[in-house]
């Protein structure tokens, strides 16, 4: 009788546990666009490194060109898909290039929503929106899909990478 009683007891709790697991919703899963777009802009400006296996090599015009849009497209890809930041990312864009030390000057904007402004103060620091590319670079160095001639293997430094934030505001 008594383990009848515990199995009966056991199986009540556990239906009730996956019903009331069914019906829980979680915030973080659902959001409103409209709320972030209309949030307060988090824009942020760095720089990174970039590496050529010939050092001595003088990029084309196409060639950088190429960088541009193949840099553009893995912050975008980046950021847009970072579990933490996606869905607050609104566009990034490489602004310039230095032909003196090889370097990628890029652009960055976050949408934040008001109501979660201070809970993104420690998410929409500068060191974290960079580390999520640091890891990224150190994930995978190599810039794929470009193909400039004499240059076979073109890398991300990741020790070079630096995100200051320049603008926070409506």
């Amino acid at each position: 009788m008594i383990l009848t009683s515990a199995f009966l007891v056991l199986i009540l709790v556990t239906i009730l546990s996956l019903v009331f697991y069914s019906v829980y919703i979680d915030e973080d899963d659902y959001w409103d666009p409209e709320s972030i777009a209309n949030g307060s802009l988090h824009n942020f400006t760095g720089i990174l490194k970039i590496h050529c296996t010939n050092p001595d090599l003088e990029l084309s015009e196409s060639a950088f060109k190429l960088i541009f849009e193949n840099l553009s497209k893995r912050l975008t890809d980046v950021y847009s898909h970072s579990p933490a930041l996606g869905r607050y990312f609104v566009m990034a864009e490489v602004v310039s290039f230095s032909k003196e030390n090889n370097s990628a000057s890029y652009l960055l904007w976050f949408a934040v929503p008001p109501e979660t402004e201070e809970f993104m103060k420690s998410r929409m620091s500068e060191g974290f929106v960079m580390n999520i590319l640091r890891q990224n670079i150190y994930d995978k160095e190599e810039m794929d899909g470009l193909n400039i001639p004499d240059c076979t293997n073109m890398t991300l430094d990741p020790t070079s990478l630096s995100v200051t934030q320049i603008q926070t505001g409506e």
